[in-house]
């Protein structure tokens, strides 16, 4: 009898076997790669809501593998009017941006063999908030402009590291503008 124990690849602390595999299901069947993410929202007080992030479709099936809500509050500074509890909206845009740069970076890096020392990924956006306001319908009320800075601890060159963050699924929706649907209704 054989005792080995198999132990996956890992590069980074990725399982890259599990990452390549599947890759590879998602090549072969493209329904296997559609994912539907959800998050409901509950207004609390105030400045203060809380999202809760539970199930979503990938794989061609519901996963239910999440036993309990991961639960994300939002809220303003005091500047704001808000209790400082928590970051506000777009700070948490900020941080999509960064954590998926930073996971899509290791993935990348992972699978193809490019040991990772440390990553550090800071952002920081310009907004005027006249536009928020309505007091002025030419400031946009969201950001005019992200700065993004990564620095990572590693031997490959930066045009590498460049084009494996550029994979960044959120990168493509803040640069690139995702249509949204936006249905209020009453009740």
């Amino acid at each position: 009898m054989n005792t080995t124990e198999l132990t996956p690849h890992l590069v980074n602390g990725i399982d890259t076997d599990h990452v390549t595999e599947l890759a590879t299901r998602i090549s072969q069947n493209e329904d296997y790669g559609k994912f539907t993410f959800r998050a409901n929202n509950q207004w609390l007080k105030g400045s203060r809501s809380r999202t809760s992030i539970h199930g979503f479709f990938a794989g061609g099936k519901e996963d239910t593998s999440r036993i309990e809500a991961l639960i994300v509050d939002a809220d303003q500074p005091a500047f704001l009017a808000g209790e400082n509890t928590a970051p506000n909206a777009v700070e948490h845009y900020l941080h999509s941006l960064i954590s998926c740069l930073n996971t899509t970076l290791v993935y990348h890096a992972s699978v193809q063999g490019v040991p990772i020392d440390d990553v550090e990924v800071s952002a920081e956006g310009d907004l005027n908030a006249r536009g928020f306001f309505g007091i002025s319908n030419d400031e946009k009320r969201g950001y005019k402009g992200i700065r993004v800075n990564m620095k990572v601890k590693t031997s490959a060159d930066v045009e590498t590291l460049t084009q494996l963050a550029s994979y960044s699924p959120v990168l493509e929706m803040v640069s690139k503008a995702v249509p949204v649907d936006l249905t209020v209704t009453t009740s």
